[in-house]
């Protein structure tokens, strides 16, 4: 986010960063932070110094060139390019103002009730995501169940599956990842992924993961895990791939104290302790693949852990500063190097 003084000003005394008091939010300001990453990283204990504050996200996502940007932003062309080298979710089609473009052989349909009735006549199950959806916004499930069709879990008629493929003005129809194993288990309704972050030394040119979270879906977000939508997230030991308790920051208890779940609460699968099963698969893979597209100098991929591999479901063009909950930025003297090269911080 970018503060001018009078937002800085008007978001200090407004309490939009509550439960943060106004002492905290002007600490906050002062140090660059809103009231709520100031929380969030435990800024009354921990060091402003160690984290990338809030008032750098703009130099942040100007890190990226033209092309990194254009992979990352564009769903298809990242498919295309990123696709080549790594599992990608397969699309199908794309729905645009109601005609139907087929990406697939087995996917030449006349119009989008034909995509709901191959649903019907195969059970293939399908992601419909908006090409230009962020945060899980707008991105719908659908499948075959016994009783019919089913949007997100819930039984549809063929019109409310056909309004969902027209829910924006290009929809992407998508393969919709089956993830089995631990990571399936902890909440069988979303695809559970991890979040890593990594950047490219300037230095030596190797690319290094920062951090990784593994998000979870819960009944509040399903079908997607996204924490902004009701989902948890528990940090990775980037090394050891060992998990945290699971939190969020929309968890809180009757005193507005955060909850910490070492199971999942809707499913009971234990988090908290559990090594990932595939972590040291991720890290070669994600790693293997930057240096392959060295323009692609800080990404957060969401990386999917399956039975059957690594799928990479997509790529993010400057990822949240926030993923720095998992810890601070700027205690890694790589990424000091990184982003003093990039002139981000001095």
């Amino acid at each position: 986010m970018r503060f001018k003084p009078g937002d800085k000003l008007r978001s200090l005394f407004a309490g939009s960063t509550a439960p943060a008091t106004v002492r905290q939010r002007l600490k906050a300001w002062r140090a660059g932070f809103s009231g709520t990453t100031w929380l969030l990283y435990d800024l009354d204990n921990n060091s402003p110094s160690d984290y990338v504050p809030d008032s750098k996200a703009t130099a942040m996502a100007n890190l990226d060139g033209p092309a990194a940007r254009s992979v990352l932003r564009n769903k298809l062309l990242f498919e295309r390019m990123v696709g080549r080298l790594v599992r990608v979710p397969k699309t199908y089609a794309v729905v645009e103002r109601g005609t139907v473009t087929s990406l697939d052989a087995d996917w030449e349909v006349g119009d989008p009730s034909g995509i709901v009735a191959k649903v019907m006549q195969t059970g293939t199950p399908l992601i419909l995501k908006p090409m230009d959806s962020s945060e899980g916004r707008g991105v719908h499930s659908l499948e075959l169940a016994p009783d019919g069709l089913s949007l997100d879990k819930r039984p549809v008629t063929e019109a409310q599956a056909l309004s969902a493929l027209s829910s924006a003005p290009s929809v992407l129809v998508c393969e919709r990842v089956t993830q089995g194993g631990f990571s399936g288990r902890a909440f069988p309704q979303a695809v559970n992924t991890i979040r890593v972050v990594t950047m490219v030394d300037p230095q030596t040119g190797a690319p290094f993961i920062v951090s990784a979270v593994h998000r979870f879906g819960t009944s509040k977000s399903a079908p997607t895990d996204n924490v902004s939508r009701g989902g948890i997230r528990s940090f990775v030991d980037v090394e050891t791939g060992t998990l945290s308790p699971a939190g969020a920051s929309w968890a809180l208890d009757a005193t507005g104290r955060r909850l910490s779940f070492d199971v999942h609460p809707d499913s009971g699968e234990p988090l908290s302790g559990v090594v990932l099963e595939g972590w040291e698969d991720v890290k070669p893979l994600l790693l293997g693949l930057v240096r392959q597209l060295p323009f692609l100098i800080y990404v957060g991929w969401d990386v999917a852990i399956t039975e059957n591999g690594i799928v990479l479901i997509e790529g993010n063009h400057s990822p949240n500063l926030t993923q720095q909950a998992a810890g601070p930025y700027l205690k890694d003297e790589r990424v000091r190097r990184f982003l003093r090269h990039h002139r981000v911080i001095d």
